[in-house]
């Protein structure tokens, strides 16, 4: 006997058809899940990667950056060499100085050294950090925001998008100069960061048709700066401000230096020291505006036969 009953097989594509919607959707909070514990994951391997690193902005955060002498600027502070300022001073030497760092970012992290450590006795400001905000560099700092209130404020206020991207994404906070510089010093010192370059000839060459060159003058930056003068000196830490050396050539065309100089010390009520002009020879230098190895060793010198350290 045979059945009237018919027997078909249903397609993938039929199948797929008559799955109830809720299971048809059910891979996305799915993937949202892995993509969120994945960021999660890889922003905390690369936490723990940064915390081992020998990277000056590491050390301030894990309690390894206490001084007699903290210096403090852009890529030109990095002038005061720590291994010969120590040498000269007889002290211990601790510097935030980092390359492009406005006096307003600068300020964050120098709020943070006097929070967690007794107050040096001396800081050396190198004066020239006023002179652009360079807010490209902030966003790059973020990898150090879980350990700074003051800095996860600043990036609030100057940078929101960016702020707020680095709390979704944990990830984010490590796509930066900043951390693959603290990568570099996992094992190496980077008290010894300066250039042993000397500058081109042809760049020499160059140096020689400058001219009519300006340093901005920016209020809110010359209020950081006060700032940080008038936070330290609360805390009964001497405060010395310097403009450290050009290449002769560029300070010669920097017209309006002294006017800048007179204004940071209306705003700070203390005495710069203008050391802009104060070394001669171009070999002592890697670029227009930084000493190399060389030069600092000099300047350095300088200073402590100027009884400034």
């Amino acid at each position: 006997m045979h059945s009237n009953t018919e027997h078909t097989t249903s397609t993938p594509e039929q199948a797929i058809a008559t799955t109830p919607k809720r299971n048809r959707w059910i891979w996305i909070p799915i993937f949202i899940a892995f993509v969120f514990i994945g960021d999660r994951i890889g922003g905390f391997i690369l936490k723990q990667l940064e915390s081992k690193s020998n990277f000056r902005f590491t050390r301030l955060y894990q309690q390894e950056a206490a001084c007699d002498i903290l210096i403090a600027g852009n890529s030109r502070g990095l002038s005061f060499y720590q291994p010969f300022v120590e040498k000269k001073s007889k002290k211990k030497v601790f510097s935030l100085a980092y390359n492009g760092m406005s006096s307003s970012l600068g300020h964050v992290f120098i709020e943070d050294y006097f929070e967690k450590y007794p107050a040096p006795e001396k800081l050396i400001l190198e004066v020239t950090c006023a002179d652009r905000y360079n807010k490209e560099l902030i966003p790059a700092f973020a990898c150090y925001s879980p350990f700074s209130t003051h800095l996860k404020d600043f990036m609030k206020k100057e940078e929101p998008k960016i702020f707020y991207a680095t709390k979704v994404s944990h990830l984010l906070r490590y796509n930066s100069e900043v951390f693959q510089r603290s990568l570099r010093y996992l094992k190496n010192d980077d008290r010894l960061w300066l250039t042993d370059r000397t500058i081109s000839e042809a760049m020499q060459k160059e140096s020689t048709q400058l001219k009519n060159i300006s340093i901005d003058l920016i209020p809110d930056l010359q209020t950081s700066l006060a700032a940080t003068v008038q936070l330290a000196q609360s805390k009964g830490t001497e405060v010395i401000l310097i403009v450290a050396p050009f290449l002769p050539n560029y300070y010669n065309a920097l017209y309006n230096l002294e006017d800048y100089i007179q204004e940071v010390e209306k705003n700070t009520g203390l005495k710069v020291y203008n050391y802009a002009g104060a070394i001669q020879n171009p070999k002592l230098f890697g670029d227009y505006f930084h000493l190399n190895v060389f030069g600092s060793e000099q300047f350095v010198s300088r200073l402590h036969q100027d009884q400034i350290f």
